[in-house]
This record gives C-alpha cells, sequence and structure tokens, in this order.
C-alpha cells in the first residue's frame, strides 16, 4: 500500500461513523505500517484511544535485552499548540507520537515540536513519515537498520522528507566509509547523532566505524565517538545478525575485519540466522581458531541440511551438516565441554580416500597394543613412504590410524585425532575457517566435498545459494 493509498485509508477510518470500528481500522493500519517498517516488532493492541498518558500500542522486540519497550501514542493533531503540549506531557516516556492526520494541516503541528522532541527523545511522525521508512527498507540494505533503529529509539520529528534525507545520508555515509571519506562518513554520523536516541545512535556509530577500520581507515580519523577496542559490543552483533537479510558482500567483508571467533561463540543467537551465513561466508579466509571438533549424528530440526548451515550452539561458532556438527574455538580448552562418542580410528582405505588433495606429514598407527609412527619423507606424502609401502597388507589390514599430522593450504601443520575426533593446530598456528573445512573435515569425517564447498557460497533473501 503506497503513502497516498495509506493516507486515504486512514483518513477514511477516522470518520468512520462508528466509533468502534473508527477505532479498530485506524490502530490496524498503524499497526500494519509500523510492522512494514520493521517486520520482527511485537505490537500490543491496548484497550486505549487518543488517551492522554496511556498509550495505544506498545511496541517490544523479542530477544532485545530487558525486554526494550516503546510506546505509540495516536494523536489528533487539533492545533500546533495543543499538539506540542500533548508531545510535553508523554515525553517522559520517551514514546512515538503519530499524527493522525495525514493532510497538509500536519505539517505546523510537527514544526512546533522539532526542537523539544529531539532534545527529549521523542519521534513525532505521522503516514507519511513511516511510509518512507517503509519503503527505504525496500530498496536499500543499511537504510533496513536505519528505519528499525527509528522505531526502537528515533527522535525529533520525521516527516516524509526526512525519513529520505536520514536514509539516504547514512547509506551514503556506509559507502563512504569503506574508502575512509571524512566528509561523507561525518555527514552520516551527524545525522545518527541527531535523528537517534544515544543508545541507537552508538549501536550505528560502531556499525559505521567497523566498516572505516577495515577499509585501512585509522581509527583516530574516524569522525564520531570512537569504541577504541575497534570490537563490536555483543548486544549490536546480536542484533545485527538477527536482522533482516542483509545482502551486500562489500558490507559483510568490511565488517568481518572487526569480528572474531571469539566473540561469535559468546552470542546468544538462535538457529541459523542468513546475516550469519553472509558474515561468516565473506570472512571465512581471517576468521580463525586453534581447535575443531566434529560430533556425529544426524540434525534433529527435520529435513536435511543440503547445503551446511552456521550456527552458535554450546557457546561455540558450529557449521551444521546432514549427520554432523563442526564446533570451532580459539582457545583449545573451549571446546572441553562438547564430548564425542570414542571412535576406533581410521582403516587404510578410508585415509587414502579422505586425505584425497591433502598433505598428510605424519601417521600415528595402532595394531593391538602396539603403536608406531610413519613420517614423510621429504615434501612426498606420508602415505608414498617406502616404510609405508614395505608392511604387508595383511598387516595394514589390522591396523587403525589413531592420528595424522596434515598442512592445510595455509601452510600450517594440524593434528587430527581419529579417537576424539578434533584437529588442533600445532604450536601457536592460527588456521582459518576455510583452511579447517579443506583439511581437517574431510579427515574427521567422511563429509561429501561439494557440500562443503557450497558452504562456502552466499545466501540470498530467500534461502537459495549463489
Amino acid at each position: 500500500m503506497s503513502a497516498i493509498d495509506y493516507a486515504a485509508a486512514l483518513r477514511d477510518a477516522l470518520y468512520d461513523p462508528d466509533p468502534d470500528s473508527s477505532v479498530r481500522r485506524t490502530k490496524e493500519l498503524v499497526i500494519r505500517e509500523l510492522q512494514d517498517v520493521d517486520p520482527r516488532v511485537d505490537i500490543k493492541n491496548t484497550e486505549y484511544f487518543n488517551h492522554t498518558f496511556s498509550p495505544d500500542l506498545v511496541l517490544s522486540w523479542p530477544g532485545a535485552s530487558k525486554r526494550l519497550k516503546r510506546y505509540v501514542f495516536l494523536r489528533l493533531p487539533d492545533s500546533p499548540a495543543y499538539f506540542a503540549q500533548d508531545v510535553e506531557t508523554v515525553s517522559e516516556l520517551h514514546p512515538i507520537v503519530y499524527g493522525l492526520d495525514g493532510g497538509t494541516s500536519l505539517s505546523a503541528s510537527l514544526s512546533a515540536v522539532s526542537r523539544f522532541s529531539r532534545e527529549n527523545n521523542v519521534l513525532v511522525t505521522d503516514v507519511h513519515g513511516v511510509d518512507r521508512l517503509a519503503r527505504n527498507r525496500k530498496t536499500r540494505n543499511i537504510a533496513n537498520l536505519v528505519s528499525a533503529a527509528l522505531i526502537r529509539g528515533g527522535r525529533g520529528v520525521m516527516d516524509s522528507a526526512g525519513a529520505e534525507d536520514l536514509s539516504s545520508t547514512v547509506s551514503d555515509g556506509f559507502e563512504a566509509a569503506r574508502t575512509a571519506n571524512v566528509e561523507v562518513t561525518a555527514s552520516a554520523v551527524r545525522a545518527l547523532d541527531s535523528y537517534l536516541a544515544p543508545a541507537q545512535s552508538q549501536q550505528m556509530t560502531q556499525f559505521l566505524q567497523a566498516v572505516w577500520i577495515s577499509s585501512q581507515g585509522r581509527i583516530e580519523g574516524f569522525p564520531g565517538p570512537k569504541q577504541l577496542s575497534g570490537e563490536i559490543s555483543d548486544e549490536s552483533l546480536e542484533y545485527l545478525l538477527q536482522f533482516d537479510p542483509i545482502n551486500d558482500p562489500e558490507f559483510w567483508r568490511a565488517f568481518g575485519s572487526s569480528v572474531t571467533v571469539e566473540q561469535l561463540s559468546r552470542l546468544k543467537v538462535s538457529g541459523a540466522p542468513v546475516n550469519l551465513q553472509y558474515l561468516v561466508a565473506e570472512n571465512q579466509d581471517r576468521l580463525w581458531s586453534r581447535q575443531m571438533k566434529v560430533v556425529t549424528g544426524e540434525l534433529t530440526l527435520g529435513g536435511e541440511a543440503e547445503i551446511p548451515g552456521w550456527t552458535i550452539l554450546r557457546e561455540s561458532l558450529c557449521l551444521r551438516g546432514n549427520d554432523y556438527t563442526a564446533f570451532f574455538a580459539q582457545n583449545a580448552a573451549n571446546l572441553r565441554h562438547i564430548k564425542t562418542p570414542k571412535a576406533y580410528g581410521l582403516t587404510m582405505p578410508e585415509i587414502r580416500q579422505r586425505s584425497l588433495g591433502i598433505h598428510l606429514r605424519e601417521l600415528k598407527m595402532r595394531t593391538g597394543a602396539e603403536s608406531f609412527t610413519v613420517e614423510a619423507e621429504g615434501s612426498n606424502s606420508v602415505l608414498e613412504a617406502e616404510s609405508l609401502s614395505a608392511l604387508p597388507e595383511s598387516y595394514l589390514a589390522k591396523t587403525r590410524i589413531v592420528r595424522a599430522t596434515a598442512q592445510t593450504p595455509g601452510g600450517q601443520e594440524i593434528h587430527c585425532d581419529f579417537l576424539e575426533r578434533d584437529a588442533t593446530a600445532v604450536t601457536s598456528a592460527r588456521v582459518s575457517l576455510e583452511d579447517w573445512l579443506r583439511s581437517a573435515l574431510p579427515l574427521l569425517w567422511d563429509v561429501p566435498r561439494n557440500s562443503i564447498a557450497r558452504s562456502h557460497t552466499r545466501i540470498d533473501q530467500d534461502g537459495e545459494s549463489r
């Protein structure tokens, strides 16, 4: 429904001769419009309408800290003076005041409260302002964030022109931050500070700073309040990952420089959000860990996962496939609580099959109570060692490989334990997720190589890989 349609429908509802029908229809239209701006918002319809102190609607967001709430007051602005008095009366609640008259007569009322509403963290808007926010979020990825942030903590007067100006200014600012353009980025910072309450402004500015730093911009030169650690707060990252899909590879590549596996493992994020897939897929070459562990067993969430998906389980970043879950940690001690059933090692045919394309430097083998180690000769794979080929086939048939030392594509060495189904980086090596998936995962579990490759691809908003 367009802005004109909303305005006309709202005016028609207001002049419905049946008072109960008028209230019901008016509230339904406003609710629908607010949900167009932020589909994740929960909206409670109260029993009040145009009441002095009691809100008409109550907004909340699942998973938000302290169950964030925002009240909405619907107002019929008979005159700018009365409208200003209404806004002042409820200002301590920092609400959204929604002027119901969608005609031009509302502009004077909005102007009358412009400064007061900004100073008191009150968002004053109307049908045209909210509709512009809804339409902007459908045409610009970053505008999604801005529109939702306004509903959560916007302030000042937001008419149609203001909504368009804010969306374009902030979107341009994110583009400018990718090239460390001071002037345009600074304009976005000022706009965020002007139209958002401190909590939301800080959150959006953190995102902007993360993109700035990833583009080799010095933190000292960032034109806004600085998060000196360079790390996005856990709460802000949780919010972003559970937000509407942002299908912008360059944004996630830039944003990913401020994120670590350790931080991702701390987050309280359920399921496999699309934005988590974007973030990890665009940064698998630089997100690193020192250990991974594979737990086998079929998915219990229903259906087969044709493409493995990233999720956060048991305080760990994980890749979940049809019959396995691979856990990753920057500190090996962080995976001690992940228990795996004892395995019996691999047979020689199994290690040969699983290690295709992977350079093995050493094998630890066991036959009954006897254990021995075979090392590679020169740059060859250990599977080509003369000492191994000299062993009788009958002896090898009774042998189990319990550990292998492999070289990743990045040149680091990792120890793969086939009894515990885990892999650990040798010495202080930092192994990228990309290298774990290419070397350790195929060794620890019989995973189809094509499914691992597909987990590297990005996912479109409809969930289809590309």
